[in-house]
């Protein structure tokens, strides 16, 4: 059994776990299996895991155990290759052969070795079997660490790789290349094109690295010395650290060390978790800084994000994901691979300059992004109510009078309309019903005309981002609204949704419902469903407003504040 630490020798989470560390904690079996294949000759041992889960610790390990056994260790790190070595496999290569020469002690003697007219691959194959593997009696492991750096050059990727690979295909045969063991630890499949017999990421033994199981997480925080670990609160605190992070071993380990430092009580850090000043802040900027980075990747995870099912992704860009640790893989779709990342990207990503740009581009939104900018400084102004929208079928008919909006009749006579329309053009018919979250609370506790007034401010805001001629926003009910969008795929209605969700956030209509235990008291929110069909003659509008009713129901399910679609 591992001994516990002292709160006052618990030292911040950072880098490689050392070897003497009890905070190591073992995933069965990959420990295990990774032991016994280090020991054979010749053998490949593949390590992949999304940066930050133990990777490198897993890493010494091995290679102590290799030592252990009498083993030489050399351990080439990708990410100190200097830019200039990276300029032609030719200076890569001999990069790497000095390199491991120093590492067995033995003087670099290149020149020896390389020869122009044969080509700096077999040069280092000669310098390697003539030199290296001939100066030693005993095995020698090859560790290469975080070997995906090397993706992002393609062609020395497939040069290096495919090298590696007929090495590791030698070591079966020859005699002096069994003296080699491999090890090559990556964060992410790779995402150059290699042929199936030159890459080394499909021989060998390969190992994932799971993510911390509720037990795992509950002994890690025995040895952080946690007194409460298994008192019914702190299974309960350490079950909402699990779902929170998904099991994230550097997450995990940065949590148990600010609970154990006790600076605040861990609910109040777990609430705080996903924002800028929370104990994750440091880890989540570097994130959103990769993401920012590289627009492509951003709109990709903004999809995973948005999404209520595993979707498809590029696999480029899904590979990336994967390295960051910020997705889940489940076939070809993925998942966001924590509610962390959902909750901090969520709110980053779609910022404002996002959505009203990107409703700008849909040509939704009277919005320019000089207004915005001055909206962010004063409060927001809305111009007075245009009316309801001149369709011919519902001019005539008076529309809601408390909001100005069309009402539920106007919508209904509407959606006939159009969706006749879309079944001769063939064009797809989204839906987005809303409702504002605990409003009968609202309306008794600060009375029916304030009530009135948050349901108008509301109507103006859908009001400004429904624009188009035959878009349609109706008070369906009561505290719900309903949006009809003519020509709207499910993606862009989603991203309205979560653009009305955000935007009703920022009006800031404060409410405090401290007095009823379980309710939210900060500012009022609401929840909404999407459903959209392309509709046909055999189809039903019923079967439309029922799908989006559904998800409505479902975003309040899971919590409120959130949005949910669905496809017919």
């Amino acid at each position: 059994m591992q001994p516990d630490l002292q709160s006052s020798s618990v030292e911040f989470p950072s880098g490689p776990i050392p070897l003497t560390s009890p905070l190591y904690i073992e995933r069965p079996p990959v420990e295990q299996l990774a032991y016994a294949e280090i020991e054979k000759p010749g053998s490949l041992l593949r390590i992949k895991a999304p940066q930050c889960m133990g990777k490198s610790s897993l890493l010494n390990r091995v290679l102590a155990h290799a030592s252990a056994h009498g083993c030489h260790i050399i351990q080439i790190d990708f990410r100190e290759v200097d830019e200039l070595s990276l300029e032609s496999i030719n200076s890569l290569l001999r990069w790497f052969s000095a390199n491991a020469s120093r590492q067995l002690q033995l003087k670099p003697d290149l020149d020896q070795y390389w020869d122009e007219e044969v080509g700096s691959k077999m040069s280092c194959s000669l310098y390697w079997q003539s030199y290296l593997l001939t100066s030693l009696d005993r095995p020698i492991v090859l560790a290469l660490n975080n070997v995906d750096e090397l993706f992002e050059y393609p062609r020395l990727a497939r040069e290096f790789l495919s090298l590696l690979r007929s090495w590791y295909e030698k070591a079966k045969q020859a005699e002096n290349w069994r003296k080699l063991r491999f090890v090559v630890v990556y964060s992410t499949d790779a995402y150059v094109p290699l042929d199936i017999n030159q890459s080394p990421f499909n021989v060998g033994l390969p190992l994932k690295l799971p993510r911390f199981t509720l037990e795992q997480v509950k002994e890690l925080a025995r040895r952080y010395g946690l007194d409460w670990v298994d008192t019914e609160v702190g299974l309960f605190r350490l079950a909402a650290l699990q779902e929170l992070t998904g099991g994230h071993p550097y997450l995990v380990n940065l949590a148990l060390y600010h609970f154990c430092r006790a600076e605040l009580p861990p609910e109040e850090l777990l609430n705080h978790a996903a924002t800028e000043a929370g104990i994750f802040g440091d880890h989540l900027r570097r994130l959103l800084n990769v993401l920012q980075a590289e627009p492509n990747l951003e709109d990709a995870f903004k999809q995973i994000i948005s999404a209520d099912a595993a979707i498809k992704v590029e696999p480029a860009l899904t590979y990336k994901l994967d390295g960051l640790g910020l997705i889940l893989l489940d076939g070809d779709r993925v998942t966001p691979s924590c509610t962390l990342y959902q909750m901090y990207f969520k709110e980053k990503l779609f910022s404002y300059r996002e959505v009203l740009l990107k409703l700008e581009h849909l040509g939704r939104s009277r919005f320019r992004f000089d207004q915005l900018v001055s909206s962010l400084v004063s409060p927001l102004t809305v111009p007075d109510p245009p009316g309801p929208q001149p369709i011919q079928p519902i001019q005539h008919t008076q529309p809601d009078e408390l909001t100005q909006l069309a009402n539920r009749h106007q919508f209904e006579v509407h959606l006939q309309a159009e969706w006749k329309r879309a079944i001769r053009e063939q064009a797809p018919l989204s839906v987005i019903l809303i409702d504002i979250d605990y409003f009968k609370v609202y309306n008794e506790t600060y009375g029916q005309p304030a009530g009135d007034q948050c349901l108008q401010r509301i109507a103006a805001n859908l009001r400004e981002l429904v624009q188009r001629p035959a878009d349609l926003v109706a008070r369906y009910g009561g505290e719900e609204f309903i949006l009809l969008l003519p020509q709207t795929d499910l993606n862009g209605a989603a991203f309205l949704a979560e653009t009305i969700r955000l935007q009703v956030a920022a009006l800031e209509i404060a409410c405090n419902y401290s007095m009823v235990d379980g309710l939210p008291s900060s500012v009022l929110t609401v929840s909404a469903g999407v459903a959209s069909t392309l509709p046909s003659a055999g189809s039903s509008i019923n079967l439309l407003l029922t799908a989006v009713s559904q998800a409505l129901y479902q975003s309040k399910r899971r919590g409120r504040n959130q949005v949910t679609s669905v496809e017919i």
